[in-house]
């Protein structure tokens, strides 16, 4: 069976929403596709990361006192990361983890945390916390619908964004939603995203099975469930819309 290569990255510490859930979609998809998917858990900040053999390195939300840690403990990693994104491998990373890569990180109390400075982009910790339900088109004609729990407002510089929002507060109450660079991927997603959204994470892992001359299963796999899920949300969303229009 071949094999495809998952960092999940301190899931003991970026636990804030659950979105561990994510691993368990992405294991699901590899299992349909016939491909082992070796999950390798980096449990502690200053445990040793082998770039050389990960395909994807997968960050859940966290606490920003405990990203702020999460970035020190990474710069000694700068080229090995930048190395990885340019040789197109996938860093994912969800909600607040999207700090990680910024440039910068305002607090509430005016102090600023320097980030990696992958993405050009700036965060600010918001004072209130809000949340609401994001819906979002992809490639290929698909869309993601997911929930967003909005702890810091991303403004984007020069980053390009993920995608636009057809509704939801995305990074800044705009219609902008995430940054990308390369494979570099940031959303602000909850859900967990991969699990209500599993044509997305297809889409991830049959690219790296292209690259890895990885040939996958041809299937079937209609995910009625999810995308039954999906009109049901996107049904509520319609009326939310048109109660507020009224």
């Amino acid at each position: 069976m071949e094999e495809i290569n998952l960092a999940w990255m301190y899931p003991d510490i970026l636990n804030l929403h659950g979105d561990r859930g994510n691993i368990m979609a992405f294991e699901r998809i590899a299992n349909i596709f016939d491909i082992k998917l070796n999950v390798h858990r980096i449990n502690k900040l200053d445990e040793e990361i082998d770039f050389q053999n990960i395909d994807i390195m997968f960050f859940s939300p966290g606490e920003l006192k405990h990203i702020i840690k999460i970035i020190e403990s990474l710069k000694k990693y700068e080229s090995q990361i930048k190395e990885f994104i340019e040789n197109e491998k996938y860093i994912i990373s969800i909600g607040t983890s999207g700090a990680i890569f910024a440039k910068n990180i305002k607090r509430y109390d005016n102090t600023v945390i320097q980030g990696l400075n992958i993405l050009d982009m700036d965060c600010y910790e918001r004072n209130t916390v809000i949340g609401d339900d994001i819906y979002f088109p992809i490639t290929g004609g698909k869309e993601i619908i997911g929930s967003q729990i909005q702890m810091i407002d991303i403004k984007l510089n020069s980053s390009e964004t993920l995608e636009e929002v057809k509704y939801g507060y995305g990074n800044d109450g705009t219609k902008k939603e995430g940054a990308k660079y390369k494979n570099l991927i940031f959303t602000n997603t909850l859900g967990p995203v991969f699990v209500k959204n599993p044509w997305w994470g297809e889409e991830i892992l049959k690219e790296i099975a292209s690259k890895k001359n990885i040939n996958i299963k041809e299937t079937e796999e209609e995910y009625e469930i999810e995308k039954s899920s999906l009109e049901s949300t996107k049904r509520f969303i319609e009326g939310k819309i048109a109660r507020r229009n009224t």
